[in-house]
């Protein structure tokens, strides 16, 4: 037995070391692959580098107009941000590319990027690239201490995707999770863009709204199949453009961002402007506590036709009492199927002229876009007449 044993751990011993010996061998003979020439190497399988852009941002920026939007008009807030405005030197900037873009644990990232604003005034931007699996962990503690510490991690659609896989990946490669403060662009850039532009994607209000075209440029979508086949040994004349994508999507969010601060700091500025929508920009701003920006931005919009920005102005000033502002508001706007709802609901329950209100009712009736709306508004004018005989 003795004997026997000895010859198993002897034979153990001479595996592992050809195991050892095999390792040794594969990373002596592996290759720099081409498109990371002017990379460095941070550890097996990963590799970084930095490059300088000029620096978009303003000295500080306030976080609040960014937050989502509770369906009744609040801001979601977690409490994180105690102090009014975040100087731009705290604020990193995050993107991450990953082998599929549904998420889960059989997702993992293999490219980040980290940008911020260094001392002498310049945007840096620090890009990782994971090589192959075994270097995952590794890869995802040098994207952390890129990080920083308690870091405020401002991203574009980085709140439902890159932060939570960020997170995941921490935890299947035995790294801490990180503690951090969340700044999504998404949210503001919807609110300002969606309707006037049709989309929110990162490029197209690179494209729309700043004017920067990148040029070569590889979709979102190709670029998990792209490093895979590379992974797999294929060959790989596509990964600069995956790079290059990365790179681009943090400068182009630090860009997006900027503007965004910029149109927050003086929104009266856009009062006029046809290039935002300005009913989310009145929204957001009333949503903030700056009803008095909020309420001329609305106006304006709704002098120009917008229906959206008076439907939430008429909502406001109804709930506040401000019947005259109301009526006024109420007799300008153009007729469809939501103001005539609007108004049968003012001259009801706030002007008290059942009248009006049963005039907008029937109108309401007429304009109605399905049988469901229909039944809702004869169901409204039938209670209006019978108050109406009720008080004759």
């Amino acid at each position: 037995m003795a004997g026997n044993l000895k010859g198993r751990l002897s034979r153990l011993r001479a595996g592992e070391k050809t195991r050892e010996r095999a390792e040794s061998v594969r990373a002596a003979d592996r290759v720099r692959p081409d498109f990371l020439e002017a990379w460095d190497e941070a550890g097996e399988f990963v590799w970084t580098r930095r490059l300088a852009h000029p620096n978009p941002l303003p000295p500080s920026i306030d976080p609040e107009p960014f937050a989502p939007l509770r369906r009744k008009g609040r801001l979601a807030s977690d409490g994180s941000l105690t102090a009014p405005r975040i100087a731009a030197e705290r604020l990193r900037f995050f993107d991450l590319e990953t082998t599929g873009l549904s998420g889960g644990t059989g997702t993992i990232a293999f490219l980040a990027s980290v940008g911020k604003v260094e001392e002498d005034g310049l945007f840096s931007l620090t890009q990782v690239f994971l090589e192959d699996f075994p270097g995952e962990s590794s890869f995802v503690g040098i994207v952390l201490g890129l990080l920083g510490a308690r870091p405020v991690v401002v991203s574009y659609n980085g709140k439902v995707f890159d932060l939570p896989l960020l997170r995941t990946r921490c935890v299947m490669t035995g790294n801490p999770p990180p503690s951090y403060v969340q700044v999504d662009a998404l949210f503001a850039a919807r609110r300002l863009w969606r309707r006037t532009h049709g989309g929110a994607s990162l490029g197209l209000i690179e494209s729309e709204v700043l004017g920067i075209e990148r040029g070569a440029d590889l979709p979102g979508s190709m670029i998990p199949e792209v490093w895979l086949a590379f992974a797999r040994g294929e060959s790989n004349p596509l990964m600069p453009l995956v790079l290059a994508h990365n790179a681009s999507d943090v400068v182009g969010l630090a860009n997006v961002v900027a503007r965004i601060a910029s149109i927050f700091d003086a929104p009266l500025s856009y009062a006029e402007s046809g290039d935002i929508d300005r009913a989310g920009l009145g929204r957001t701003l009333l949503c903030v506590g700056r009803d008095e920006e909020g309420e001329a931005i609305l106006a304006a919009a709704a002098r120009d036709g917008d229906e959206r920005a008076a439907l939430l102005l008429l909502r406001r000033y109804r709930k506040a009492e401000r019947i005259r502002d109301a009526v006024g508001l109420a007799s300008t706007m153009i007729p469809s199927y939501r103001a005539a709802v609007e108004r049968a609901k003012l001259f009801e329950r706030k002007a008290l002229d059942l009248s009006e209100a049963a005039r907008w009712a029937n109108e309401a009736v007429e304009l109605a876009r399905n049988e469901t709306e229909r039944e809702l508004n004869r169901r409204r004018l039938d209670r209006i007449e019978r108050r109406m005989r009720r008080a004759r």
